[in-house]
């Protein structure tokens, strides 16, 4: 009878776990650099008015919806808000990609997902308006480790919440600095070739929702306001630093975001990029609301700690943020798409945003 060390047993697992992974992942490798300027500008105009539909390859809340069974598993079923919830950080940090996968299904491959009304006859189930369709647009790297720990908990939650939703991941390619806003942006007009979504999500990786009342589809206050859900972090006693903070889980419609040319595409390394969407804003006289921080509550899961080497740079770049919306964000935009990995939690896409690589 043959005997396995333990060595080898931890081996059989890691290969199978591999396994697992590798049926669950569709790989599709795709080289391209942003489309030509006044082709952008059209679809950002259509994406302003809700008219950028009916684009080859862009799936809607329908298609999802008849990709899906028709009838609710038991476990979507069960899905009720509950409101906080009981989140152990070390538990989170040791799950992996192929546990959510299994407590995910159903999904569809793409990170996407619909409610079905069971009131609805077979027929109409999937015939119907989709009024809370969302992108979230998660920008990483070297943070994969903390993907499983957000995911394990935002798919519940927006199940829960009923939401038409599909998930993205924007990974910047390169070691240099990073790019958090720019990859924002990237986020956002990938994700419209992809999904007709009526607002996007911009979500860190790193913060893991602990209240599953704070709202994540899109409804009457989207159209009015960007909504600010990250509010109330563990790390700072569930409190804002400063009135003006947006930064961390942020809403907002379509039009609220081309209206601002997105975000900045100048903040290199960390900080004040979220100053600078709060002064787009302002100067558009878009309001912003906060929502509640008995609601909009998150844990944050560890890591080291990001140095701010170009915090003076930042900050002169703030004081210049109004004069330069027109001139720097989605319209000014440039990159490269390096490979497209379509899962069945999310779309993960790797990009080159390096200025150098791309003007050279």
């Amino acid at each position: 009878m043959m005997r396995f060390s333990r060595l080898g047993i931890i081996l059989l697992v890691i290969c199978g776990t591999f396994y697992i992974l590798v049926r669950f992942f569709q790989r599709t490798v795709v080289v391209h650099t942003i489309t030509q300027q006044p082709i952008r500008i059209q679809k950002l105009q259509l994406l302003k008015r809700g008219q950028y539909v009916g684009i080859p390859g862009q799936k809607t809340c329908q298609d999802i919806c008849q990709a899906l069974p028709i009838n609710l598993t038991e476990s979507e079923e069960n899905l009720t808000p509950v409101g906080n919830l009981s989140l152990n950080k070390d538990k989170l940090m040791n799950l992996t990609l192929a546990k959510v996968l299994l407590m995910s299904s159903p999904h569809v491959f793409g990170g996407s997902w619909t409610f079905r009304d069971p009131n609805l006859t077979r027929s109409n189930v999937c015939n119907i308006t989709f009024v809370s369709s969302v992108a979230i647009v998660i920008p990483i790297r070297n943070r994969w480790h903390q993907v499983p720990a957000l995911l394990h908990t935002l798919i519940p939650l927006l199940r829960k919440q009923r939401v038409c939703y599909r998930i993205f991941l924007i990974e910047q390619a390169d070691q240099g600095p990073f790019n958090r806003a720019k990859l924002f942006n990237v986020g956002f007009m990938e994700a419209a070739d992809r999904f007709e979504f009526r607002c996007v999500i911009f979500h860190d990786v790193d913060l893991v929702p602990i209240n599953d009342l704070n709202p994540y589809g899109c409804d009457e206050q989207t159209d009015k306001y960007v909504v600010h859900l990250g509010v109330g972090l563990d790390v700072r006693k569930f409190r804002l630093n400063y009135r003006s903070l947006i930064g961390g889980v942020l809403k907002m419609s379509n039009a609220h975001f081309v209206e601002v040319n997105g975000y900045s595409n100048l903040y290199w390394d960390w900080g004040q990029e979220d100053d600078d969407m709060e002064k787009r804003l302002t100067a558009k006289r878009i309001p912003y609301v906060h929502m509640n921080s008995s609601i909009a509550r998150y844990m944050t899961m560890c890591h080291t700690k990001q140095p701010r080497r170009n915090i003076h740079l930042h900050l002169r770049l703030l004081r210049t943020s109004r004069l330069r919306i027109a001139s720097d964000g989605l319209t000014s935009l440039k990159y490269s798409v390096l490979l497209v990995n379509e899962s069945a939690v999310f779309t993960h896409i790797l990009v080159d945003i390096r200025d150098s690589e791309l003007n050279g």
